[in-house]
């Protein structure tokens, strides 16, 4: 593979997967290079290079794997992936294999809970099989259109109960899931979840009172949803940093997309939605939001769709993190 992200990046005194180094980045399907799909050896090369740039730690996305194949996970599909893996010099974790649809990974659908425990059962084996730390989990949604409040609480403790059992399997396995907050649109709008809301989220993590269940932080999402719902953005990031074991880092401009189903590269024209920008190309205060104490030590991982400009990303997420250490 020719070296064509990280040719810029000189190694940043950090070495790939020491312990105190906590950048990471996203592998997956949508950042614009066709890792996943079937070419293990390429996402190798990658992560290689991503390590003597100087990233720490690399987040891949469930979905663009290709290994749970009728809700199992599939054994020649998950020795290539672990062969493929060994020796990685980056610390890994894990993005369950979420979709929009709600379908799979999505616990407050008490409808088909046996089928959505399912889903993140293959993705704890995957966790497992590939060393990842943490398995991201998207805070779920109702299953019915415009449900009532009393929906959205029953489906809450149904999410409770089951995540409490995965929380055994999970810190048996070494594994922590984290529980992400969700950014508003279309279908979290009509089909109701707390996930908009930070507050509600760390209650959650709270309520569950599990040692490897903890918040996802994902600071692109919150902004929007801090917009659209009216609440103080860096109040309620201070407010739950002591829950968050992990965070993805990501920009915006804080604008709801007027046209979701808009061509993505519209809505980046017009600065609308969630971007996945790198840090600093959007509104987001970042640097206010990582000045922060987060006692739990996450790790930040940079969740961007510009590929090509994660040199700069790094470099950016490092000073952030640096004046955090002087202030």
């Amino acid at each position: 593979m020719s070296h064509q992200v990280f040719v810029e990046v000189p190694p940043t005194g950090s070495e790939g997967g020491d312990s105190a180094n906590k950048i990471g980045l996203t592998i997956n399907p949508w950042a614009g290079r066709q890792l996943l799909r079937s070419d293990f050896e390429e996402m190798r090369a990658f992560l290689d290079e991503a390590a003597v740039a100087g990233f720490g730690y690399a987040e891949l996305g469930g979905c663009g794997l290709g290994v749970v194949i009728g809700g199992q996970v599939q054994p020649a599909r998950i020795a290539a992936l672990r062969d493929a893996l060994d020796g990685c010099p980056l610390r890994l974790t894990l993005h369950s294999s979420w979709h929009a649809s709600g379908r799979t990974g999505n616990l407050l659908d008490a409808t088909s809970a046996s089928a959505q425990q399912l889903g993140l059962l293959a993705d704890l084996e995957i966790a497992q099989a590939i060393g990842a730390e943490v398995l991201v989990y998207h805070a779920g949604v109702l299953p019915s259109l415009y449900s009532d409040g009393d929906a959205l609480h029953a489906g809450m403790a149904a999410e409770r109960t089951m995540l409490r059992i995965l929380a055994d399997d999970a810190g048996a396995k070494g594994v922590t899931i984290a529980i992400e907050n969700r950014a508003p649109s279309s279908a979290i709008l009509t089909r109701r979840s707390y996930g908009m809301r930070l507050d509600m989220v760390a209650e959650q993590v709270t309520e569950i009172d599990h040692p490897a269940v903890t918040m996802c932080l994902d600071t692109g999402h919150a902004f929007l949803a801090a917009r659209y719902l009216r609440f103080d953005f860096l109040d309620a990031v201070r407010e739950v940093a002591p829950v968050v074991g992990h965070i993805h880092l990501h920009d915006n401009f804080g604008r709801m997309a007027q046209q979701p189903d808009a061509n993505p590269y519209e809505l980046e024209l017009l600065g609308e939605g969630d971007l996945h920008l790198p840090p600093g190309w959007g509104t987001i205060p970042l640097g206010e939001v990582l000045v922060n104490t987060f006692p739990l030590d996450p790790a930040v991982i940079i969740e961007m769709r510009h590929t090509r400009h994660y040199a700069e990303a790094l470099t950016k997420t490092q000073d952030m993190l640096d004046r955090r250490t002087r202030s």
